[in-house]
């Protein structure tokens, strides 16, 4: 599996239904058994999706977006025998994911950017600035506060599962949201905007 015939699966034909978490570690058995091609792109097509907007909200890089994202996939593909079926695969993966952007961020001076594509949706200029700003104020997290407000505000995680994608202790992570989402409130303030609501 080549960097080129993982960007080759962008231009793909037709839209595939997404994955339960049994689909997909049938999925990673097969990759990992037997180098299976079809497999791999059925779950680079799904995280694609949900991917995609979660390491552009790390790395905060548009330019850099598709890079890190296959390198990702690239590490699935590498190491699919390595997934020992004890998480989700998505907590796995998303594990990958949260390390191949903290390396992208060591080797590189942070910058704030926003991409185009994340406009496409907004209906009207309020809608627009709000984002904007959101943005942003999670820009200015450190990566760990940033992946523990992706993790539980974006994707949905408990914080049994983000400890396990951060790989450290859950009492960690509670901490780590504790700061995050007061770090978050006195950004916002500055930028005369609210944050999120509290939530757990």
């Amino acid at each position: 599996m080549t960097a080129l015939s993982l960007a080759n699966m962008e231009h793909a034909s037709g839209m595939m239904p997404a994955t339960t978490d049994n689909d997909e570690r049938s999925l990673v058995a097969r990759i990992a058994d037997a180098r299976d091609v079809a497999a791999f792109e059925r779950l680079y097509h799904d995280y694609r999706r949900r991917l995609g907007p979660f390491v552009y909200r790390m790395i905060r890089d548009a330019s850099a977006n598709d890079e890190v994202f296959n390198d990702v996939m690239l590490a699935v593909w590498r190491n699919a025998a390595s997934f020992t079926g004890k998480s989700k695969v998505s907590t796995w993966v998303f594990g990958i994911a949260y390390r191949q952007c903290l390396k992208h961020l060591r080797g590189r001076k942070p910058t704030v950017e926003l991409d185009d594509s994340m406009h496409d949706s907004v209906d009207d200029r309020q809608s627009f600035e709000r984002q904007d700003l959101v943005v942003h104020a999670i820009a200015g997290l450190s990566p760990e506060q940033r992946l523990v407000i992706e993790l539980s505000y974006f994707q949905g995680n408990t914080y049994s599962e983000i400890a396990e994608i951060a790989g450290c202790p859950e009492n960690t992570i509670k901490t780590r949201v504790f700061h995050a989402r007061r770090r978050l409130k006195a950004i916002m303030a500055e930028l005369g905007e609210r944050a999120p609501a509290e939530e757990q």
